[in-house]
């Protein structure tokens, strides 16, 4: 009943029967129902784990990898502390950081001396960065997969932040000025730039832009929202315009900048986007969830999941504190997530040849290679 009115539709399932995960020289799922109706599922897999060369981070940000799973880039050293990485007035003026990069399949690499924050996305042409000013400004730019030059994107007063690049290019990033403590949300397109509307004592933070529309989420009074607003290819709106369209759903009413900060690092925006809608962690049910926005149901996934990663055949793979698992989306009725690999590792990218998933460790962070044999459901 909380939950029910708490997220609206919630579409949820529970296990019935463990599943079970049989290392084979075939790939398959089986069902097994016994007498009184309890089903097992044995899910036979091909699976290799590759151990790729470490990088050693700062502990905190996840690595971010190319889009076509080739390299990688990582904070390899900053001294910012929540307020610093939310972007706050009372973010330090001092920042030491470094964004380091090389080649996944090659050692050597790369790190720019520039006191740099790593972003939150990539792009075939480099990686978001944010560069923190002595003024207390911000400024948002492109750093070159080589580390030899950083295109800046937005680069004036304002602190800017939170910047994400939609699928034509678009730049939508979070803006306030120096003495203020709420953000705008600027969205620019082909069509133009795009200014959100924003309520007394609204914050906007964290956006991610979609071919149909774009998501943010909103923080007022602690009440912590996702909105999205329509907009496809070749529309326009004014800001005017752009309020009565703009579609809410309230997720906690006890939201902080750091609640939406963790809810939206979970996959990168450009992994956010799915046909069922947008892929986000719950601060409140502490999983990942999957908002529809246009009929407003939440589509639950794994109890206890701490990132996602979609897959091209609607399933998902889904890091726990303890395993990784992969689940059907959406989730089949009494059937339990199939555990691939022990211990935590969160997929943030692909190659040619399987996902490649990071370890967050107390040394660094490892990196390799998941590969998994071809699903032949019988």
């Amino acid at each position: 009943m909380c939950v029910a009115a708490l997220c609206g539709c919630v579409k949820t399932s529970q296990p019935v029967g463990e599943p079970r995960l049989l290392v084979s020289d075939t790939s398959g799922t089986v069902l097994h129902r016994s007498p009184d109706g309890i089903v097992t599922r044995d899910a036979m897999l091909q699976l290799t784990l590759d151990p790729l060369e470490p990088v050693q981070t700062d502990g905190f940000l996840l690595p971010l990898i190319s889009s076509d799973g080739a390299r990688v880039a990582w904070q390899s050293q900053s001294n910012a502390d929540w307020p610093t990485l939310l972007a706050q007035p009372d973010a330090t003026t001092a920042l030491r950081a470094s964004v380091s990069g090389k080649s996944i399949a090659s050692g050597g690499g790369w790190t720019q001396t520039e006191s740099l924050l790593l972003g939150r996305m990539t792009t075939v042409n480099g990686i978001v960065v944010e560069a923190p000013q002595a003024n207390g400004s911000r400024w948002i730019g492109l750093l070159a997969w080589d580390g030899s030059a950083t295109e800046w994107f937005v680069k004036d007063v304002n602190v800017n932040a939170f910047a994400a690049i939609g699928p034509r290019g678009e730049l939508a990033w979070c803006r306030r000025a120096s003495a203020a403590t709420e953000f705008d949300l600027v969205v620019q397109r082909p069509e133009g730039q795009l200014e959100w509307p924003r309520r007394e004592g609204e914050s906007w933070m964290m956006p991610v832009v979609a071919k149909d529309g774009v998501y943010a989420c909103s923080l007022r009074d602690g009440i912590l929202e996702l909105a999205f607003l329509p907009l496809r290819a070749g529309e326009s709106l004014s800001r005017s315009e752009a309020e009565p369209a703009i579609l809410r759903q309230r997720i906690s009413i006890r939201g902080t900048a750091r609640n939406a900060f963790q809810s939206f690092v979970a996959c990168t925006p450009d992994r956010a986007v799915t046909s069922q809608g947008l892929l986000f962690y719950h601060p409140d049910l502490r999983r990942m969830v999957i908002w529809n926005a246009r009929n407003g149901s939440m589509t639950l996934l794994a109890e206890g999941s701490l990132a996602a990663w979609m897959q091209p055949d609607a399933s998902v793979m889904l890091s726990l504190a303890q395993r990784l698992v992969m689940q059907e989306v959406p989730p089949d009725a009494g059937m339990a997530p199939v555990e691939l690999i022990p211990g935590l590792w969160i997929v943030r990218g692909r190659d040619a040849n399987g996902a490649i998933v990071v370890g967050p460790r107390s040394e660094g962070c490892q990196i390799s290679r998941l590969r998994i044999g071809a699903a032949e459901v019988k």
